[in-house]
């Protein structure tokens, strides 16, 4: 016979302890369950003591989790197993369990916030989510463009630079657009996109100036590694939009944020080792989320979600050279970063080039970056 246990904890949460083994007619059990979730949208379910139950019981969970999230706690490998298949999330304790229910409530803040202010209203948005559809064309978006003068002159400039100029300058909007195509004018997007979010970050400078650093350095990883010329401005973008998640937390939540930056300096780790503590997520998670609802490519929600980590498909082209350079930074300015040259060499292996520079990276380093970027 099961027995079941309900605790109010100090935030209002509700903590549900079951223990025994469950039975398809342990009616208290059910009937308790499903009064709770009726009045809690969270729950933390403690079932380390369960000795095991009937499918019933598990079915009954997935019914319950359509209107209530459980955050289980478990330990016996058939009990994690059966969790699981029915879309019960599990956990080794109820500290991390905890922290994952802070984790969801700070992203729901951060979008909540970012709802109110006027970047989801500009032109550059509206160009990148319709760039983004499957369906755009070139004709359709010239018409959108036209709007803009400002827009319309930085494609001319862009199309005259350096990089696509053939001999012949390009002086009307169509054939510009056309020569830059698809890829290019959704980077140029982002670029003023992105320029719009920092006019709300304005009190993050560093932070800024950072992810300015670390595109520079890591287009120039890119272009020294002899990567696919089309990776290179990826690659950028990725380095200038890599720590938005850390902008979005500091803009939300400034006074705790704060103390993210402290645990960072007093324990000599990475800051988002404190955002995990503090906030129950890190900058990476919440960075993919924003990428994801304000529909940025799929390179680079992978690059902002993953520029720690490393796991995400495609990490050793696109997103190790912001690795590589973020960390460089770190170094740089004596903030705690992750070793990075070993990373650095096996990137370069990847295309099969050699680093000329390897004996001196900083000093190369340096000198790229007192050239600055066109785009700023």
């Amino acid at each position: 016979m099961g027995k079941i246990q309900v605790e109010t904890l100090p935030n209002g949460l509700k903590e549900v302890t079951i223990e025994g083994r469950i039975a398809r007619d342990d009616d208290e059990v059910f009937r308790t369950l499903s009064s709770i979730s009726k009045s809690s949208s969270d729950i933390i379910l403690i079932l380390t003591s369960i000795e095991g139950a009937d499918i019933e019981f598990y079915n009954y969970l997935s019914e319950l989790s359509m209107r209530t999230k459980f955050k289980a706690i478990a330990k016996l490998p058939e009990v994690i197993e059966s969790c699981k298949n029915v879309g019960i999330t599990v956990f080794p304790s109820k500290k991390s369990a905890q922290l994952a229910l802070m984790g969801e409530e700070t992203t729901k803040a951060i979008l909540s916030r970012l709802k109110e202010v006027p970047i989801l209203n500009t032109d550059a948005y509206r160009l990148m989510t319709y760039i983004s559809n499957p369906n755009a064309n070139l004709e359709e978006l010239e018409k959108m463009v036209r709007e803009n003068p400002g827009l319309v002159s930085q494609i001319l400039r862009m199309v005259n630079s350096a990089m696509f100029y053939r001999g012949n300058k390009i002086e009307s909007l169509s054939p510009a657009m056309v020569t830059l195509g698809m890829n290019n004018l959704r980077t140029l997007f982002l670029y003023n996109f992105y320029h719009g979010v920092t006019n709300i970050f304005t009190s993050q400078k560093d932070v800024i100036d950072h992810g300015k650093q670390c595109g520079i350095l890591a287009e120039f990883i890119s272009k020294s590694a002899k990567a696919p010329r089309d990776e290179h401005s990826k690659v950028w973008l990725g380095g200038l939009l890599h720590d938005i998640g850390q902008q979005a937390l500091a803009f939300v939540f400034p006074e705790k944020y704060q103390l993210v930056l402290n645990f960072a300096e007093e324990e000599k780790k990475p800051s988002y080792f404190g955002e995990l503590m503090i906030f129950g997520v890190d900058h990476q998670a919440i960075g993919r989320q924003l990428a994801t609802k304000w529909n940025f490519p799929e390179y680079l929600t992978n690059i902002i979600g993953d520029h720690h980590s490393l796991k995400a498909v495609g990490w050793n082209r696109l997103t190790l050279p912001v690795f590589c350079a973020n960390n460089y930074l770190n170094e740089r300015n004596g903030t705690p970063y992750v070793s990075y040259y070993s990373k650095l060499v096996g990137y370069f292996m990847l295309y099969k080039a050699e680093i000329t520079w390897a004996e001196s990276p900083s000093e190369e380093f340096e000198k790229v970056l007192t050239e600055g970027h066109p785009m700023f």
